[in-house]
């Protein structure tokens, strides 16, 4: 047997790190050894134009030759088409579906080929994952489909135990600086630092990082380390994003070292935040007001061993049942 993740793209996102894991968790199911290989196979670049979209679409035709095939969903179709007749899997990872994103026209076709096709199959052998039961229930209800599968988002619990301290500074960590954010997420920045907060926001792109002097500043971390140990003296982390999302990787690396996380109650997030008994908010002066009273919650200590890495293999086992 074969096993091959195939993505693309130059940052290591909270969406390539669950697929990844996925990827991982599958080859310890299958226990590879000299007579099974796994492949993890990632074109770094990124693809604006349409030319540059059909040549990784290409690309991953040829490289989802495995027994099972884990693609982004982008991809998804190309390596459907290549084992339309196989017996072989076509695993499509995807996080979310916001209709209000702002997806291109193209993409809009694209999703509704994808989507359109998955409803019509009848054989499991296509399966759709995705990371928050709120999401498994989106696809299955609104879209209609039938081989939907949850692969929670896992972390090793040991990797931020040092980072757990309870003593905070005087900081908030904004999220990661995206078009996702709230768009009230700057003012509220610049509000907060004359309340006399330190407010910083995250970033995978080094010619993203800067200082702004409406009292906030951007930050690309040189080391995994470096962001961990930021987040651990912050007093609250705040994920106010206006789509939906899948789940949020920086809210529940918070919660792991001991950061409480204020949100919204949107998506995978509102399940997040939900389950580890965080704050819920509705709007960016709703989150203001958290902090100013220095709001507190006790945090659900069970979410953090549920979501564990130790635990990956009842799922896979659940994904690969129904093959």
């Amino acid at each position: 047997m074969r096993i091959n993740y195939i993505s693309y793209g130059i940052s290591k996102t909270g969406g390539y790190r669950h697929e990844k894991c996925l990827f991982k968790a599958t080859c310890e199911y299958f226990k590879i050894d000299d007579k099974i290989e796994g492949s993890l196979i990632r074109k770094p670049k990124l693809f604006t134009s349409i030319f540059g979209y059909i040549e990784l679409m290409l690309w991953s035709f040829f490289k989802s030759n495995a027994d099972i095939n884990i693609v982004t969903a982008r991809i998804a179709l190309s390596a459907i088409f290549r084992n339309w007749f196989s017996k072989s899997e076509v695993w499509v990872v995807l996080h979310n579906f916001d209709e209000s994103d702002g997806k291109s026209g193209r993409m809009k076709l694209y999703y509704k080929l994808l989507f359109k096709y998955l409803k019509k199959t009848e054989h499991s052998r296509f399966k759709l994952i995705t990371g928050a039961q709120y999401w498994v229930d989106y696809f299955n209800r609104i879209k209609g489909l039938k081989h939907v599968f949850l692969f929670p988002n896992f972390f090793d619990p040991t990797i931020y135990e040092p980072y757990r301290i309870n003593q905070k500074d005087k900081w908030i960590f904004m999220g990661q600086w995206s078009t996702k954010n709230d768009d009230g997420i700057t003012a509220l920045a610049a509000k907060l630092s004359e309340a006399g907060y330190y407010c910083y926001f995250s970033t995978l792109l080094p010619a993203v990082a800067r200082s702004y002097g409406e009292g906030y500043e951007i930050i690309c971390f040189p080391r995994f380390e470096d962001y961990l140990e930021k987040m651990s003296k912050c007093c609250y982390t705040l994920a106010l994003t206006k789509v939906n999302e899948g789940w949020n990787r920086i809210a529940h690396e918070s919660l792991l070292v001991n950061t409480l996380v204020i949100g919204y109650g949107r998506g995978g997030l509102g399940e997040l935040l939900k389950e580890s008994n965080s704050i819920i908010v509705n709007s960016t002066e709703e989150a203001y007001n958290c902090i100013l009273v220095n709001a507190n919650v006790l945090p659900n200590g069970d979410f953090i061993e549920k979501y564990s890495t130790k635990n990956t293999q009842r799922y896979i086992n659940l994904i690969w049942s129904n093959h």
